[in-house]
């Protein structure tokens, strides 16, 4: 997927919105984490609901960690094939805070690998995630630093010029726009949130979300019109329309056997991945799933039937 040429503004909305202040925890997270991945360690990004102020104690801290080389993070040589052959690898780690834990989920992808599955990929797994502001906790220099707002910037664009032939043909608001943007990408990948949940986060987040279309409208003349204040004309005949709705369709495919791939090895790199798994499905969708010790032991094996029941029930998307 080309890059496309990024407006100046909107790199800046995207700098602003990875400066916002975060919680204090913050600081305990950056200061563990670069005290384990040391010189590798590129950047650190901070996204998804804690990132967003929802309550750090209650819930989990999504972080993704930008790392020079997999062969300088791991002593295991699986770990690090695992990695480059399907990035990212995710850990759950608990990190000590005044008496309390921060619960993290983290996400280890090397430098080039980020850049390429936000430039190059063509499932939304990257793009898709990081069109949304997240937080940069840390940069390993000024030149990574303005890398990684290029790179947002970039899936901004890559998911909005993905969408925008997807919407009615007819005027509509930002809303509309980053709700049908963020539900085909949500849809993209096995989900436990509700089907309303790409529609809430925008909704409560809708000034950060206008800003990024308008700051992004430049770069979009050939398939998006202005029609006035906070209303958008779609510019597209029905062969790309049907094109753009086919490259949905098959994202979503794609992204349900890359989905599966991803929570077999998370099994193999996840502590505790099947009781985090259960966790995060009930809290989401209020569904209790009872963890047995033969599922928590041999979650590969005993996994499938209880991961089949969930698709079919609807419970993940």
């Amino acid at each position: 997927m080309a890059a496309a040429l990024i407006p100046r503004a909107l790199t800046e909305r995207v700098a602003q919105q990875c400066a916002v202040s975060v919680a204090g925890s913050c600081a305990l997270i950056c200061a563990a984490l670069r005290e384990t991945y040391g010189d590798a360690l590129q950047g650190i990004l901070f996204y998804g609901s804690c990132a967003r102020g929802e309550d750090m104690e209650g819930g989990i801290a999504d972080i993704f960690i930008i790392v020079d080389s997999y062969r300088n993070v791991y002593g295991k040589r699986h770990l690090a094939y695992l990695n480059a052959r399907l990035p990212p690898n995710v850990f759950y780690r608990e990190i000590p805070a005044n008496g309390a834990v921060i619960r993290v989920k983290l996400a280890v992808i090397s430098r080039a690998d980020f850049a390429g599955g936000i430039l190059r990929w063509f499932h939304s797994y990257l793009w898709g995630r990081f069109a949304q502001p997240a937080r940069i906790l840390h940069a390993r220099d000024e030149a990574v630093r303005a890398e990684l707002h290029r790179l947002l910037a970039q899936a901004v664009l890559t998911l909005l010029r993905t969408t925008i032939p997807a919407l009615p043909d007819k005027s509509c608001a930002a809303e509309t726009v980053w709700t049908r943007a963020l539900s085909l990408s949500y849809s993209a990948e096995f989900r436990p949130e509700p089907e309303s949940k790409a529609a809430d986060l925008v909704r409560h987040n809708l000034a950060d979300y206008t800003a990024l279309l308008e700051a992004a409208l430049p770069a979009l003349g050939e398939i998006l019109r202005r029609e006035g204040e906070n209303s958008y004309r779609p510019l597209y005949d029905t062969q790309a329309a049907a094109a753009a709705l086919s490259r949905w369709r098959r994202r979503r495919v794609l992204g349900r056997i890359l989905s599966v791939l991803r929570l077999a090895k998370a099994v193999l790199t996840f502590t505790n991945s099947v009781d985090y798994a259960a966790w995060k499905i009930g809290r989401h969708t209020g569904v209790e799933i009872e963890v047995t010790p033969r599922l928590r032991r041999y979650p590969l094996l005993f996994g499938w039937r209880v991961f089949l029941k969930l698709v079919k029930q609807g419970v993940l998307r």
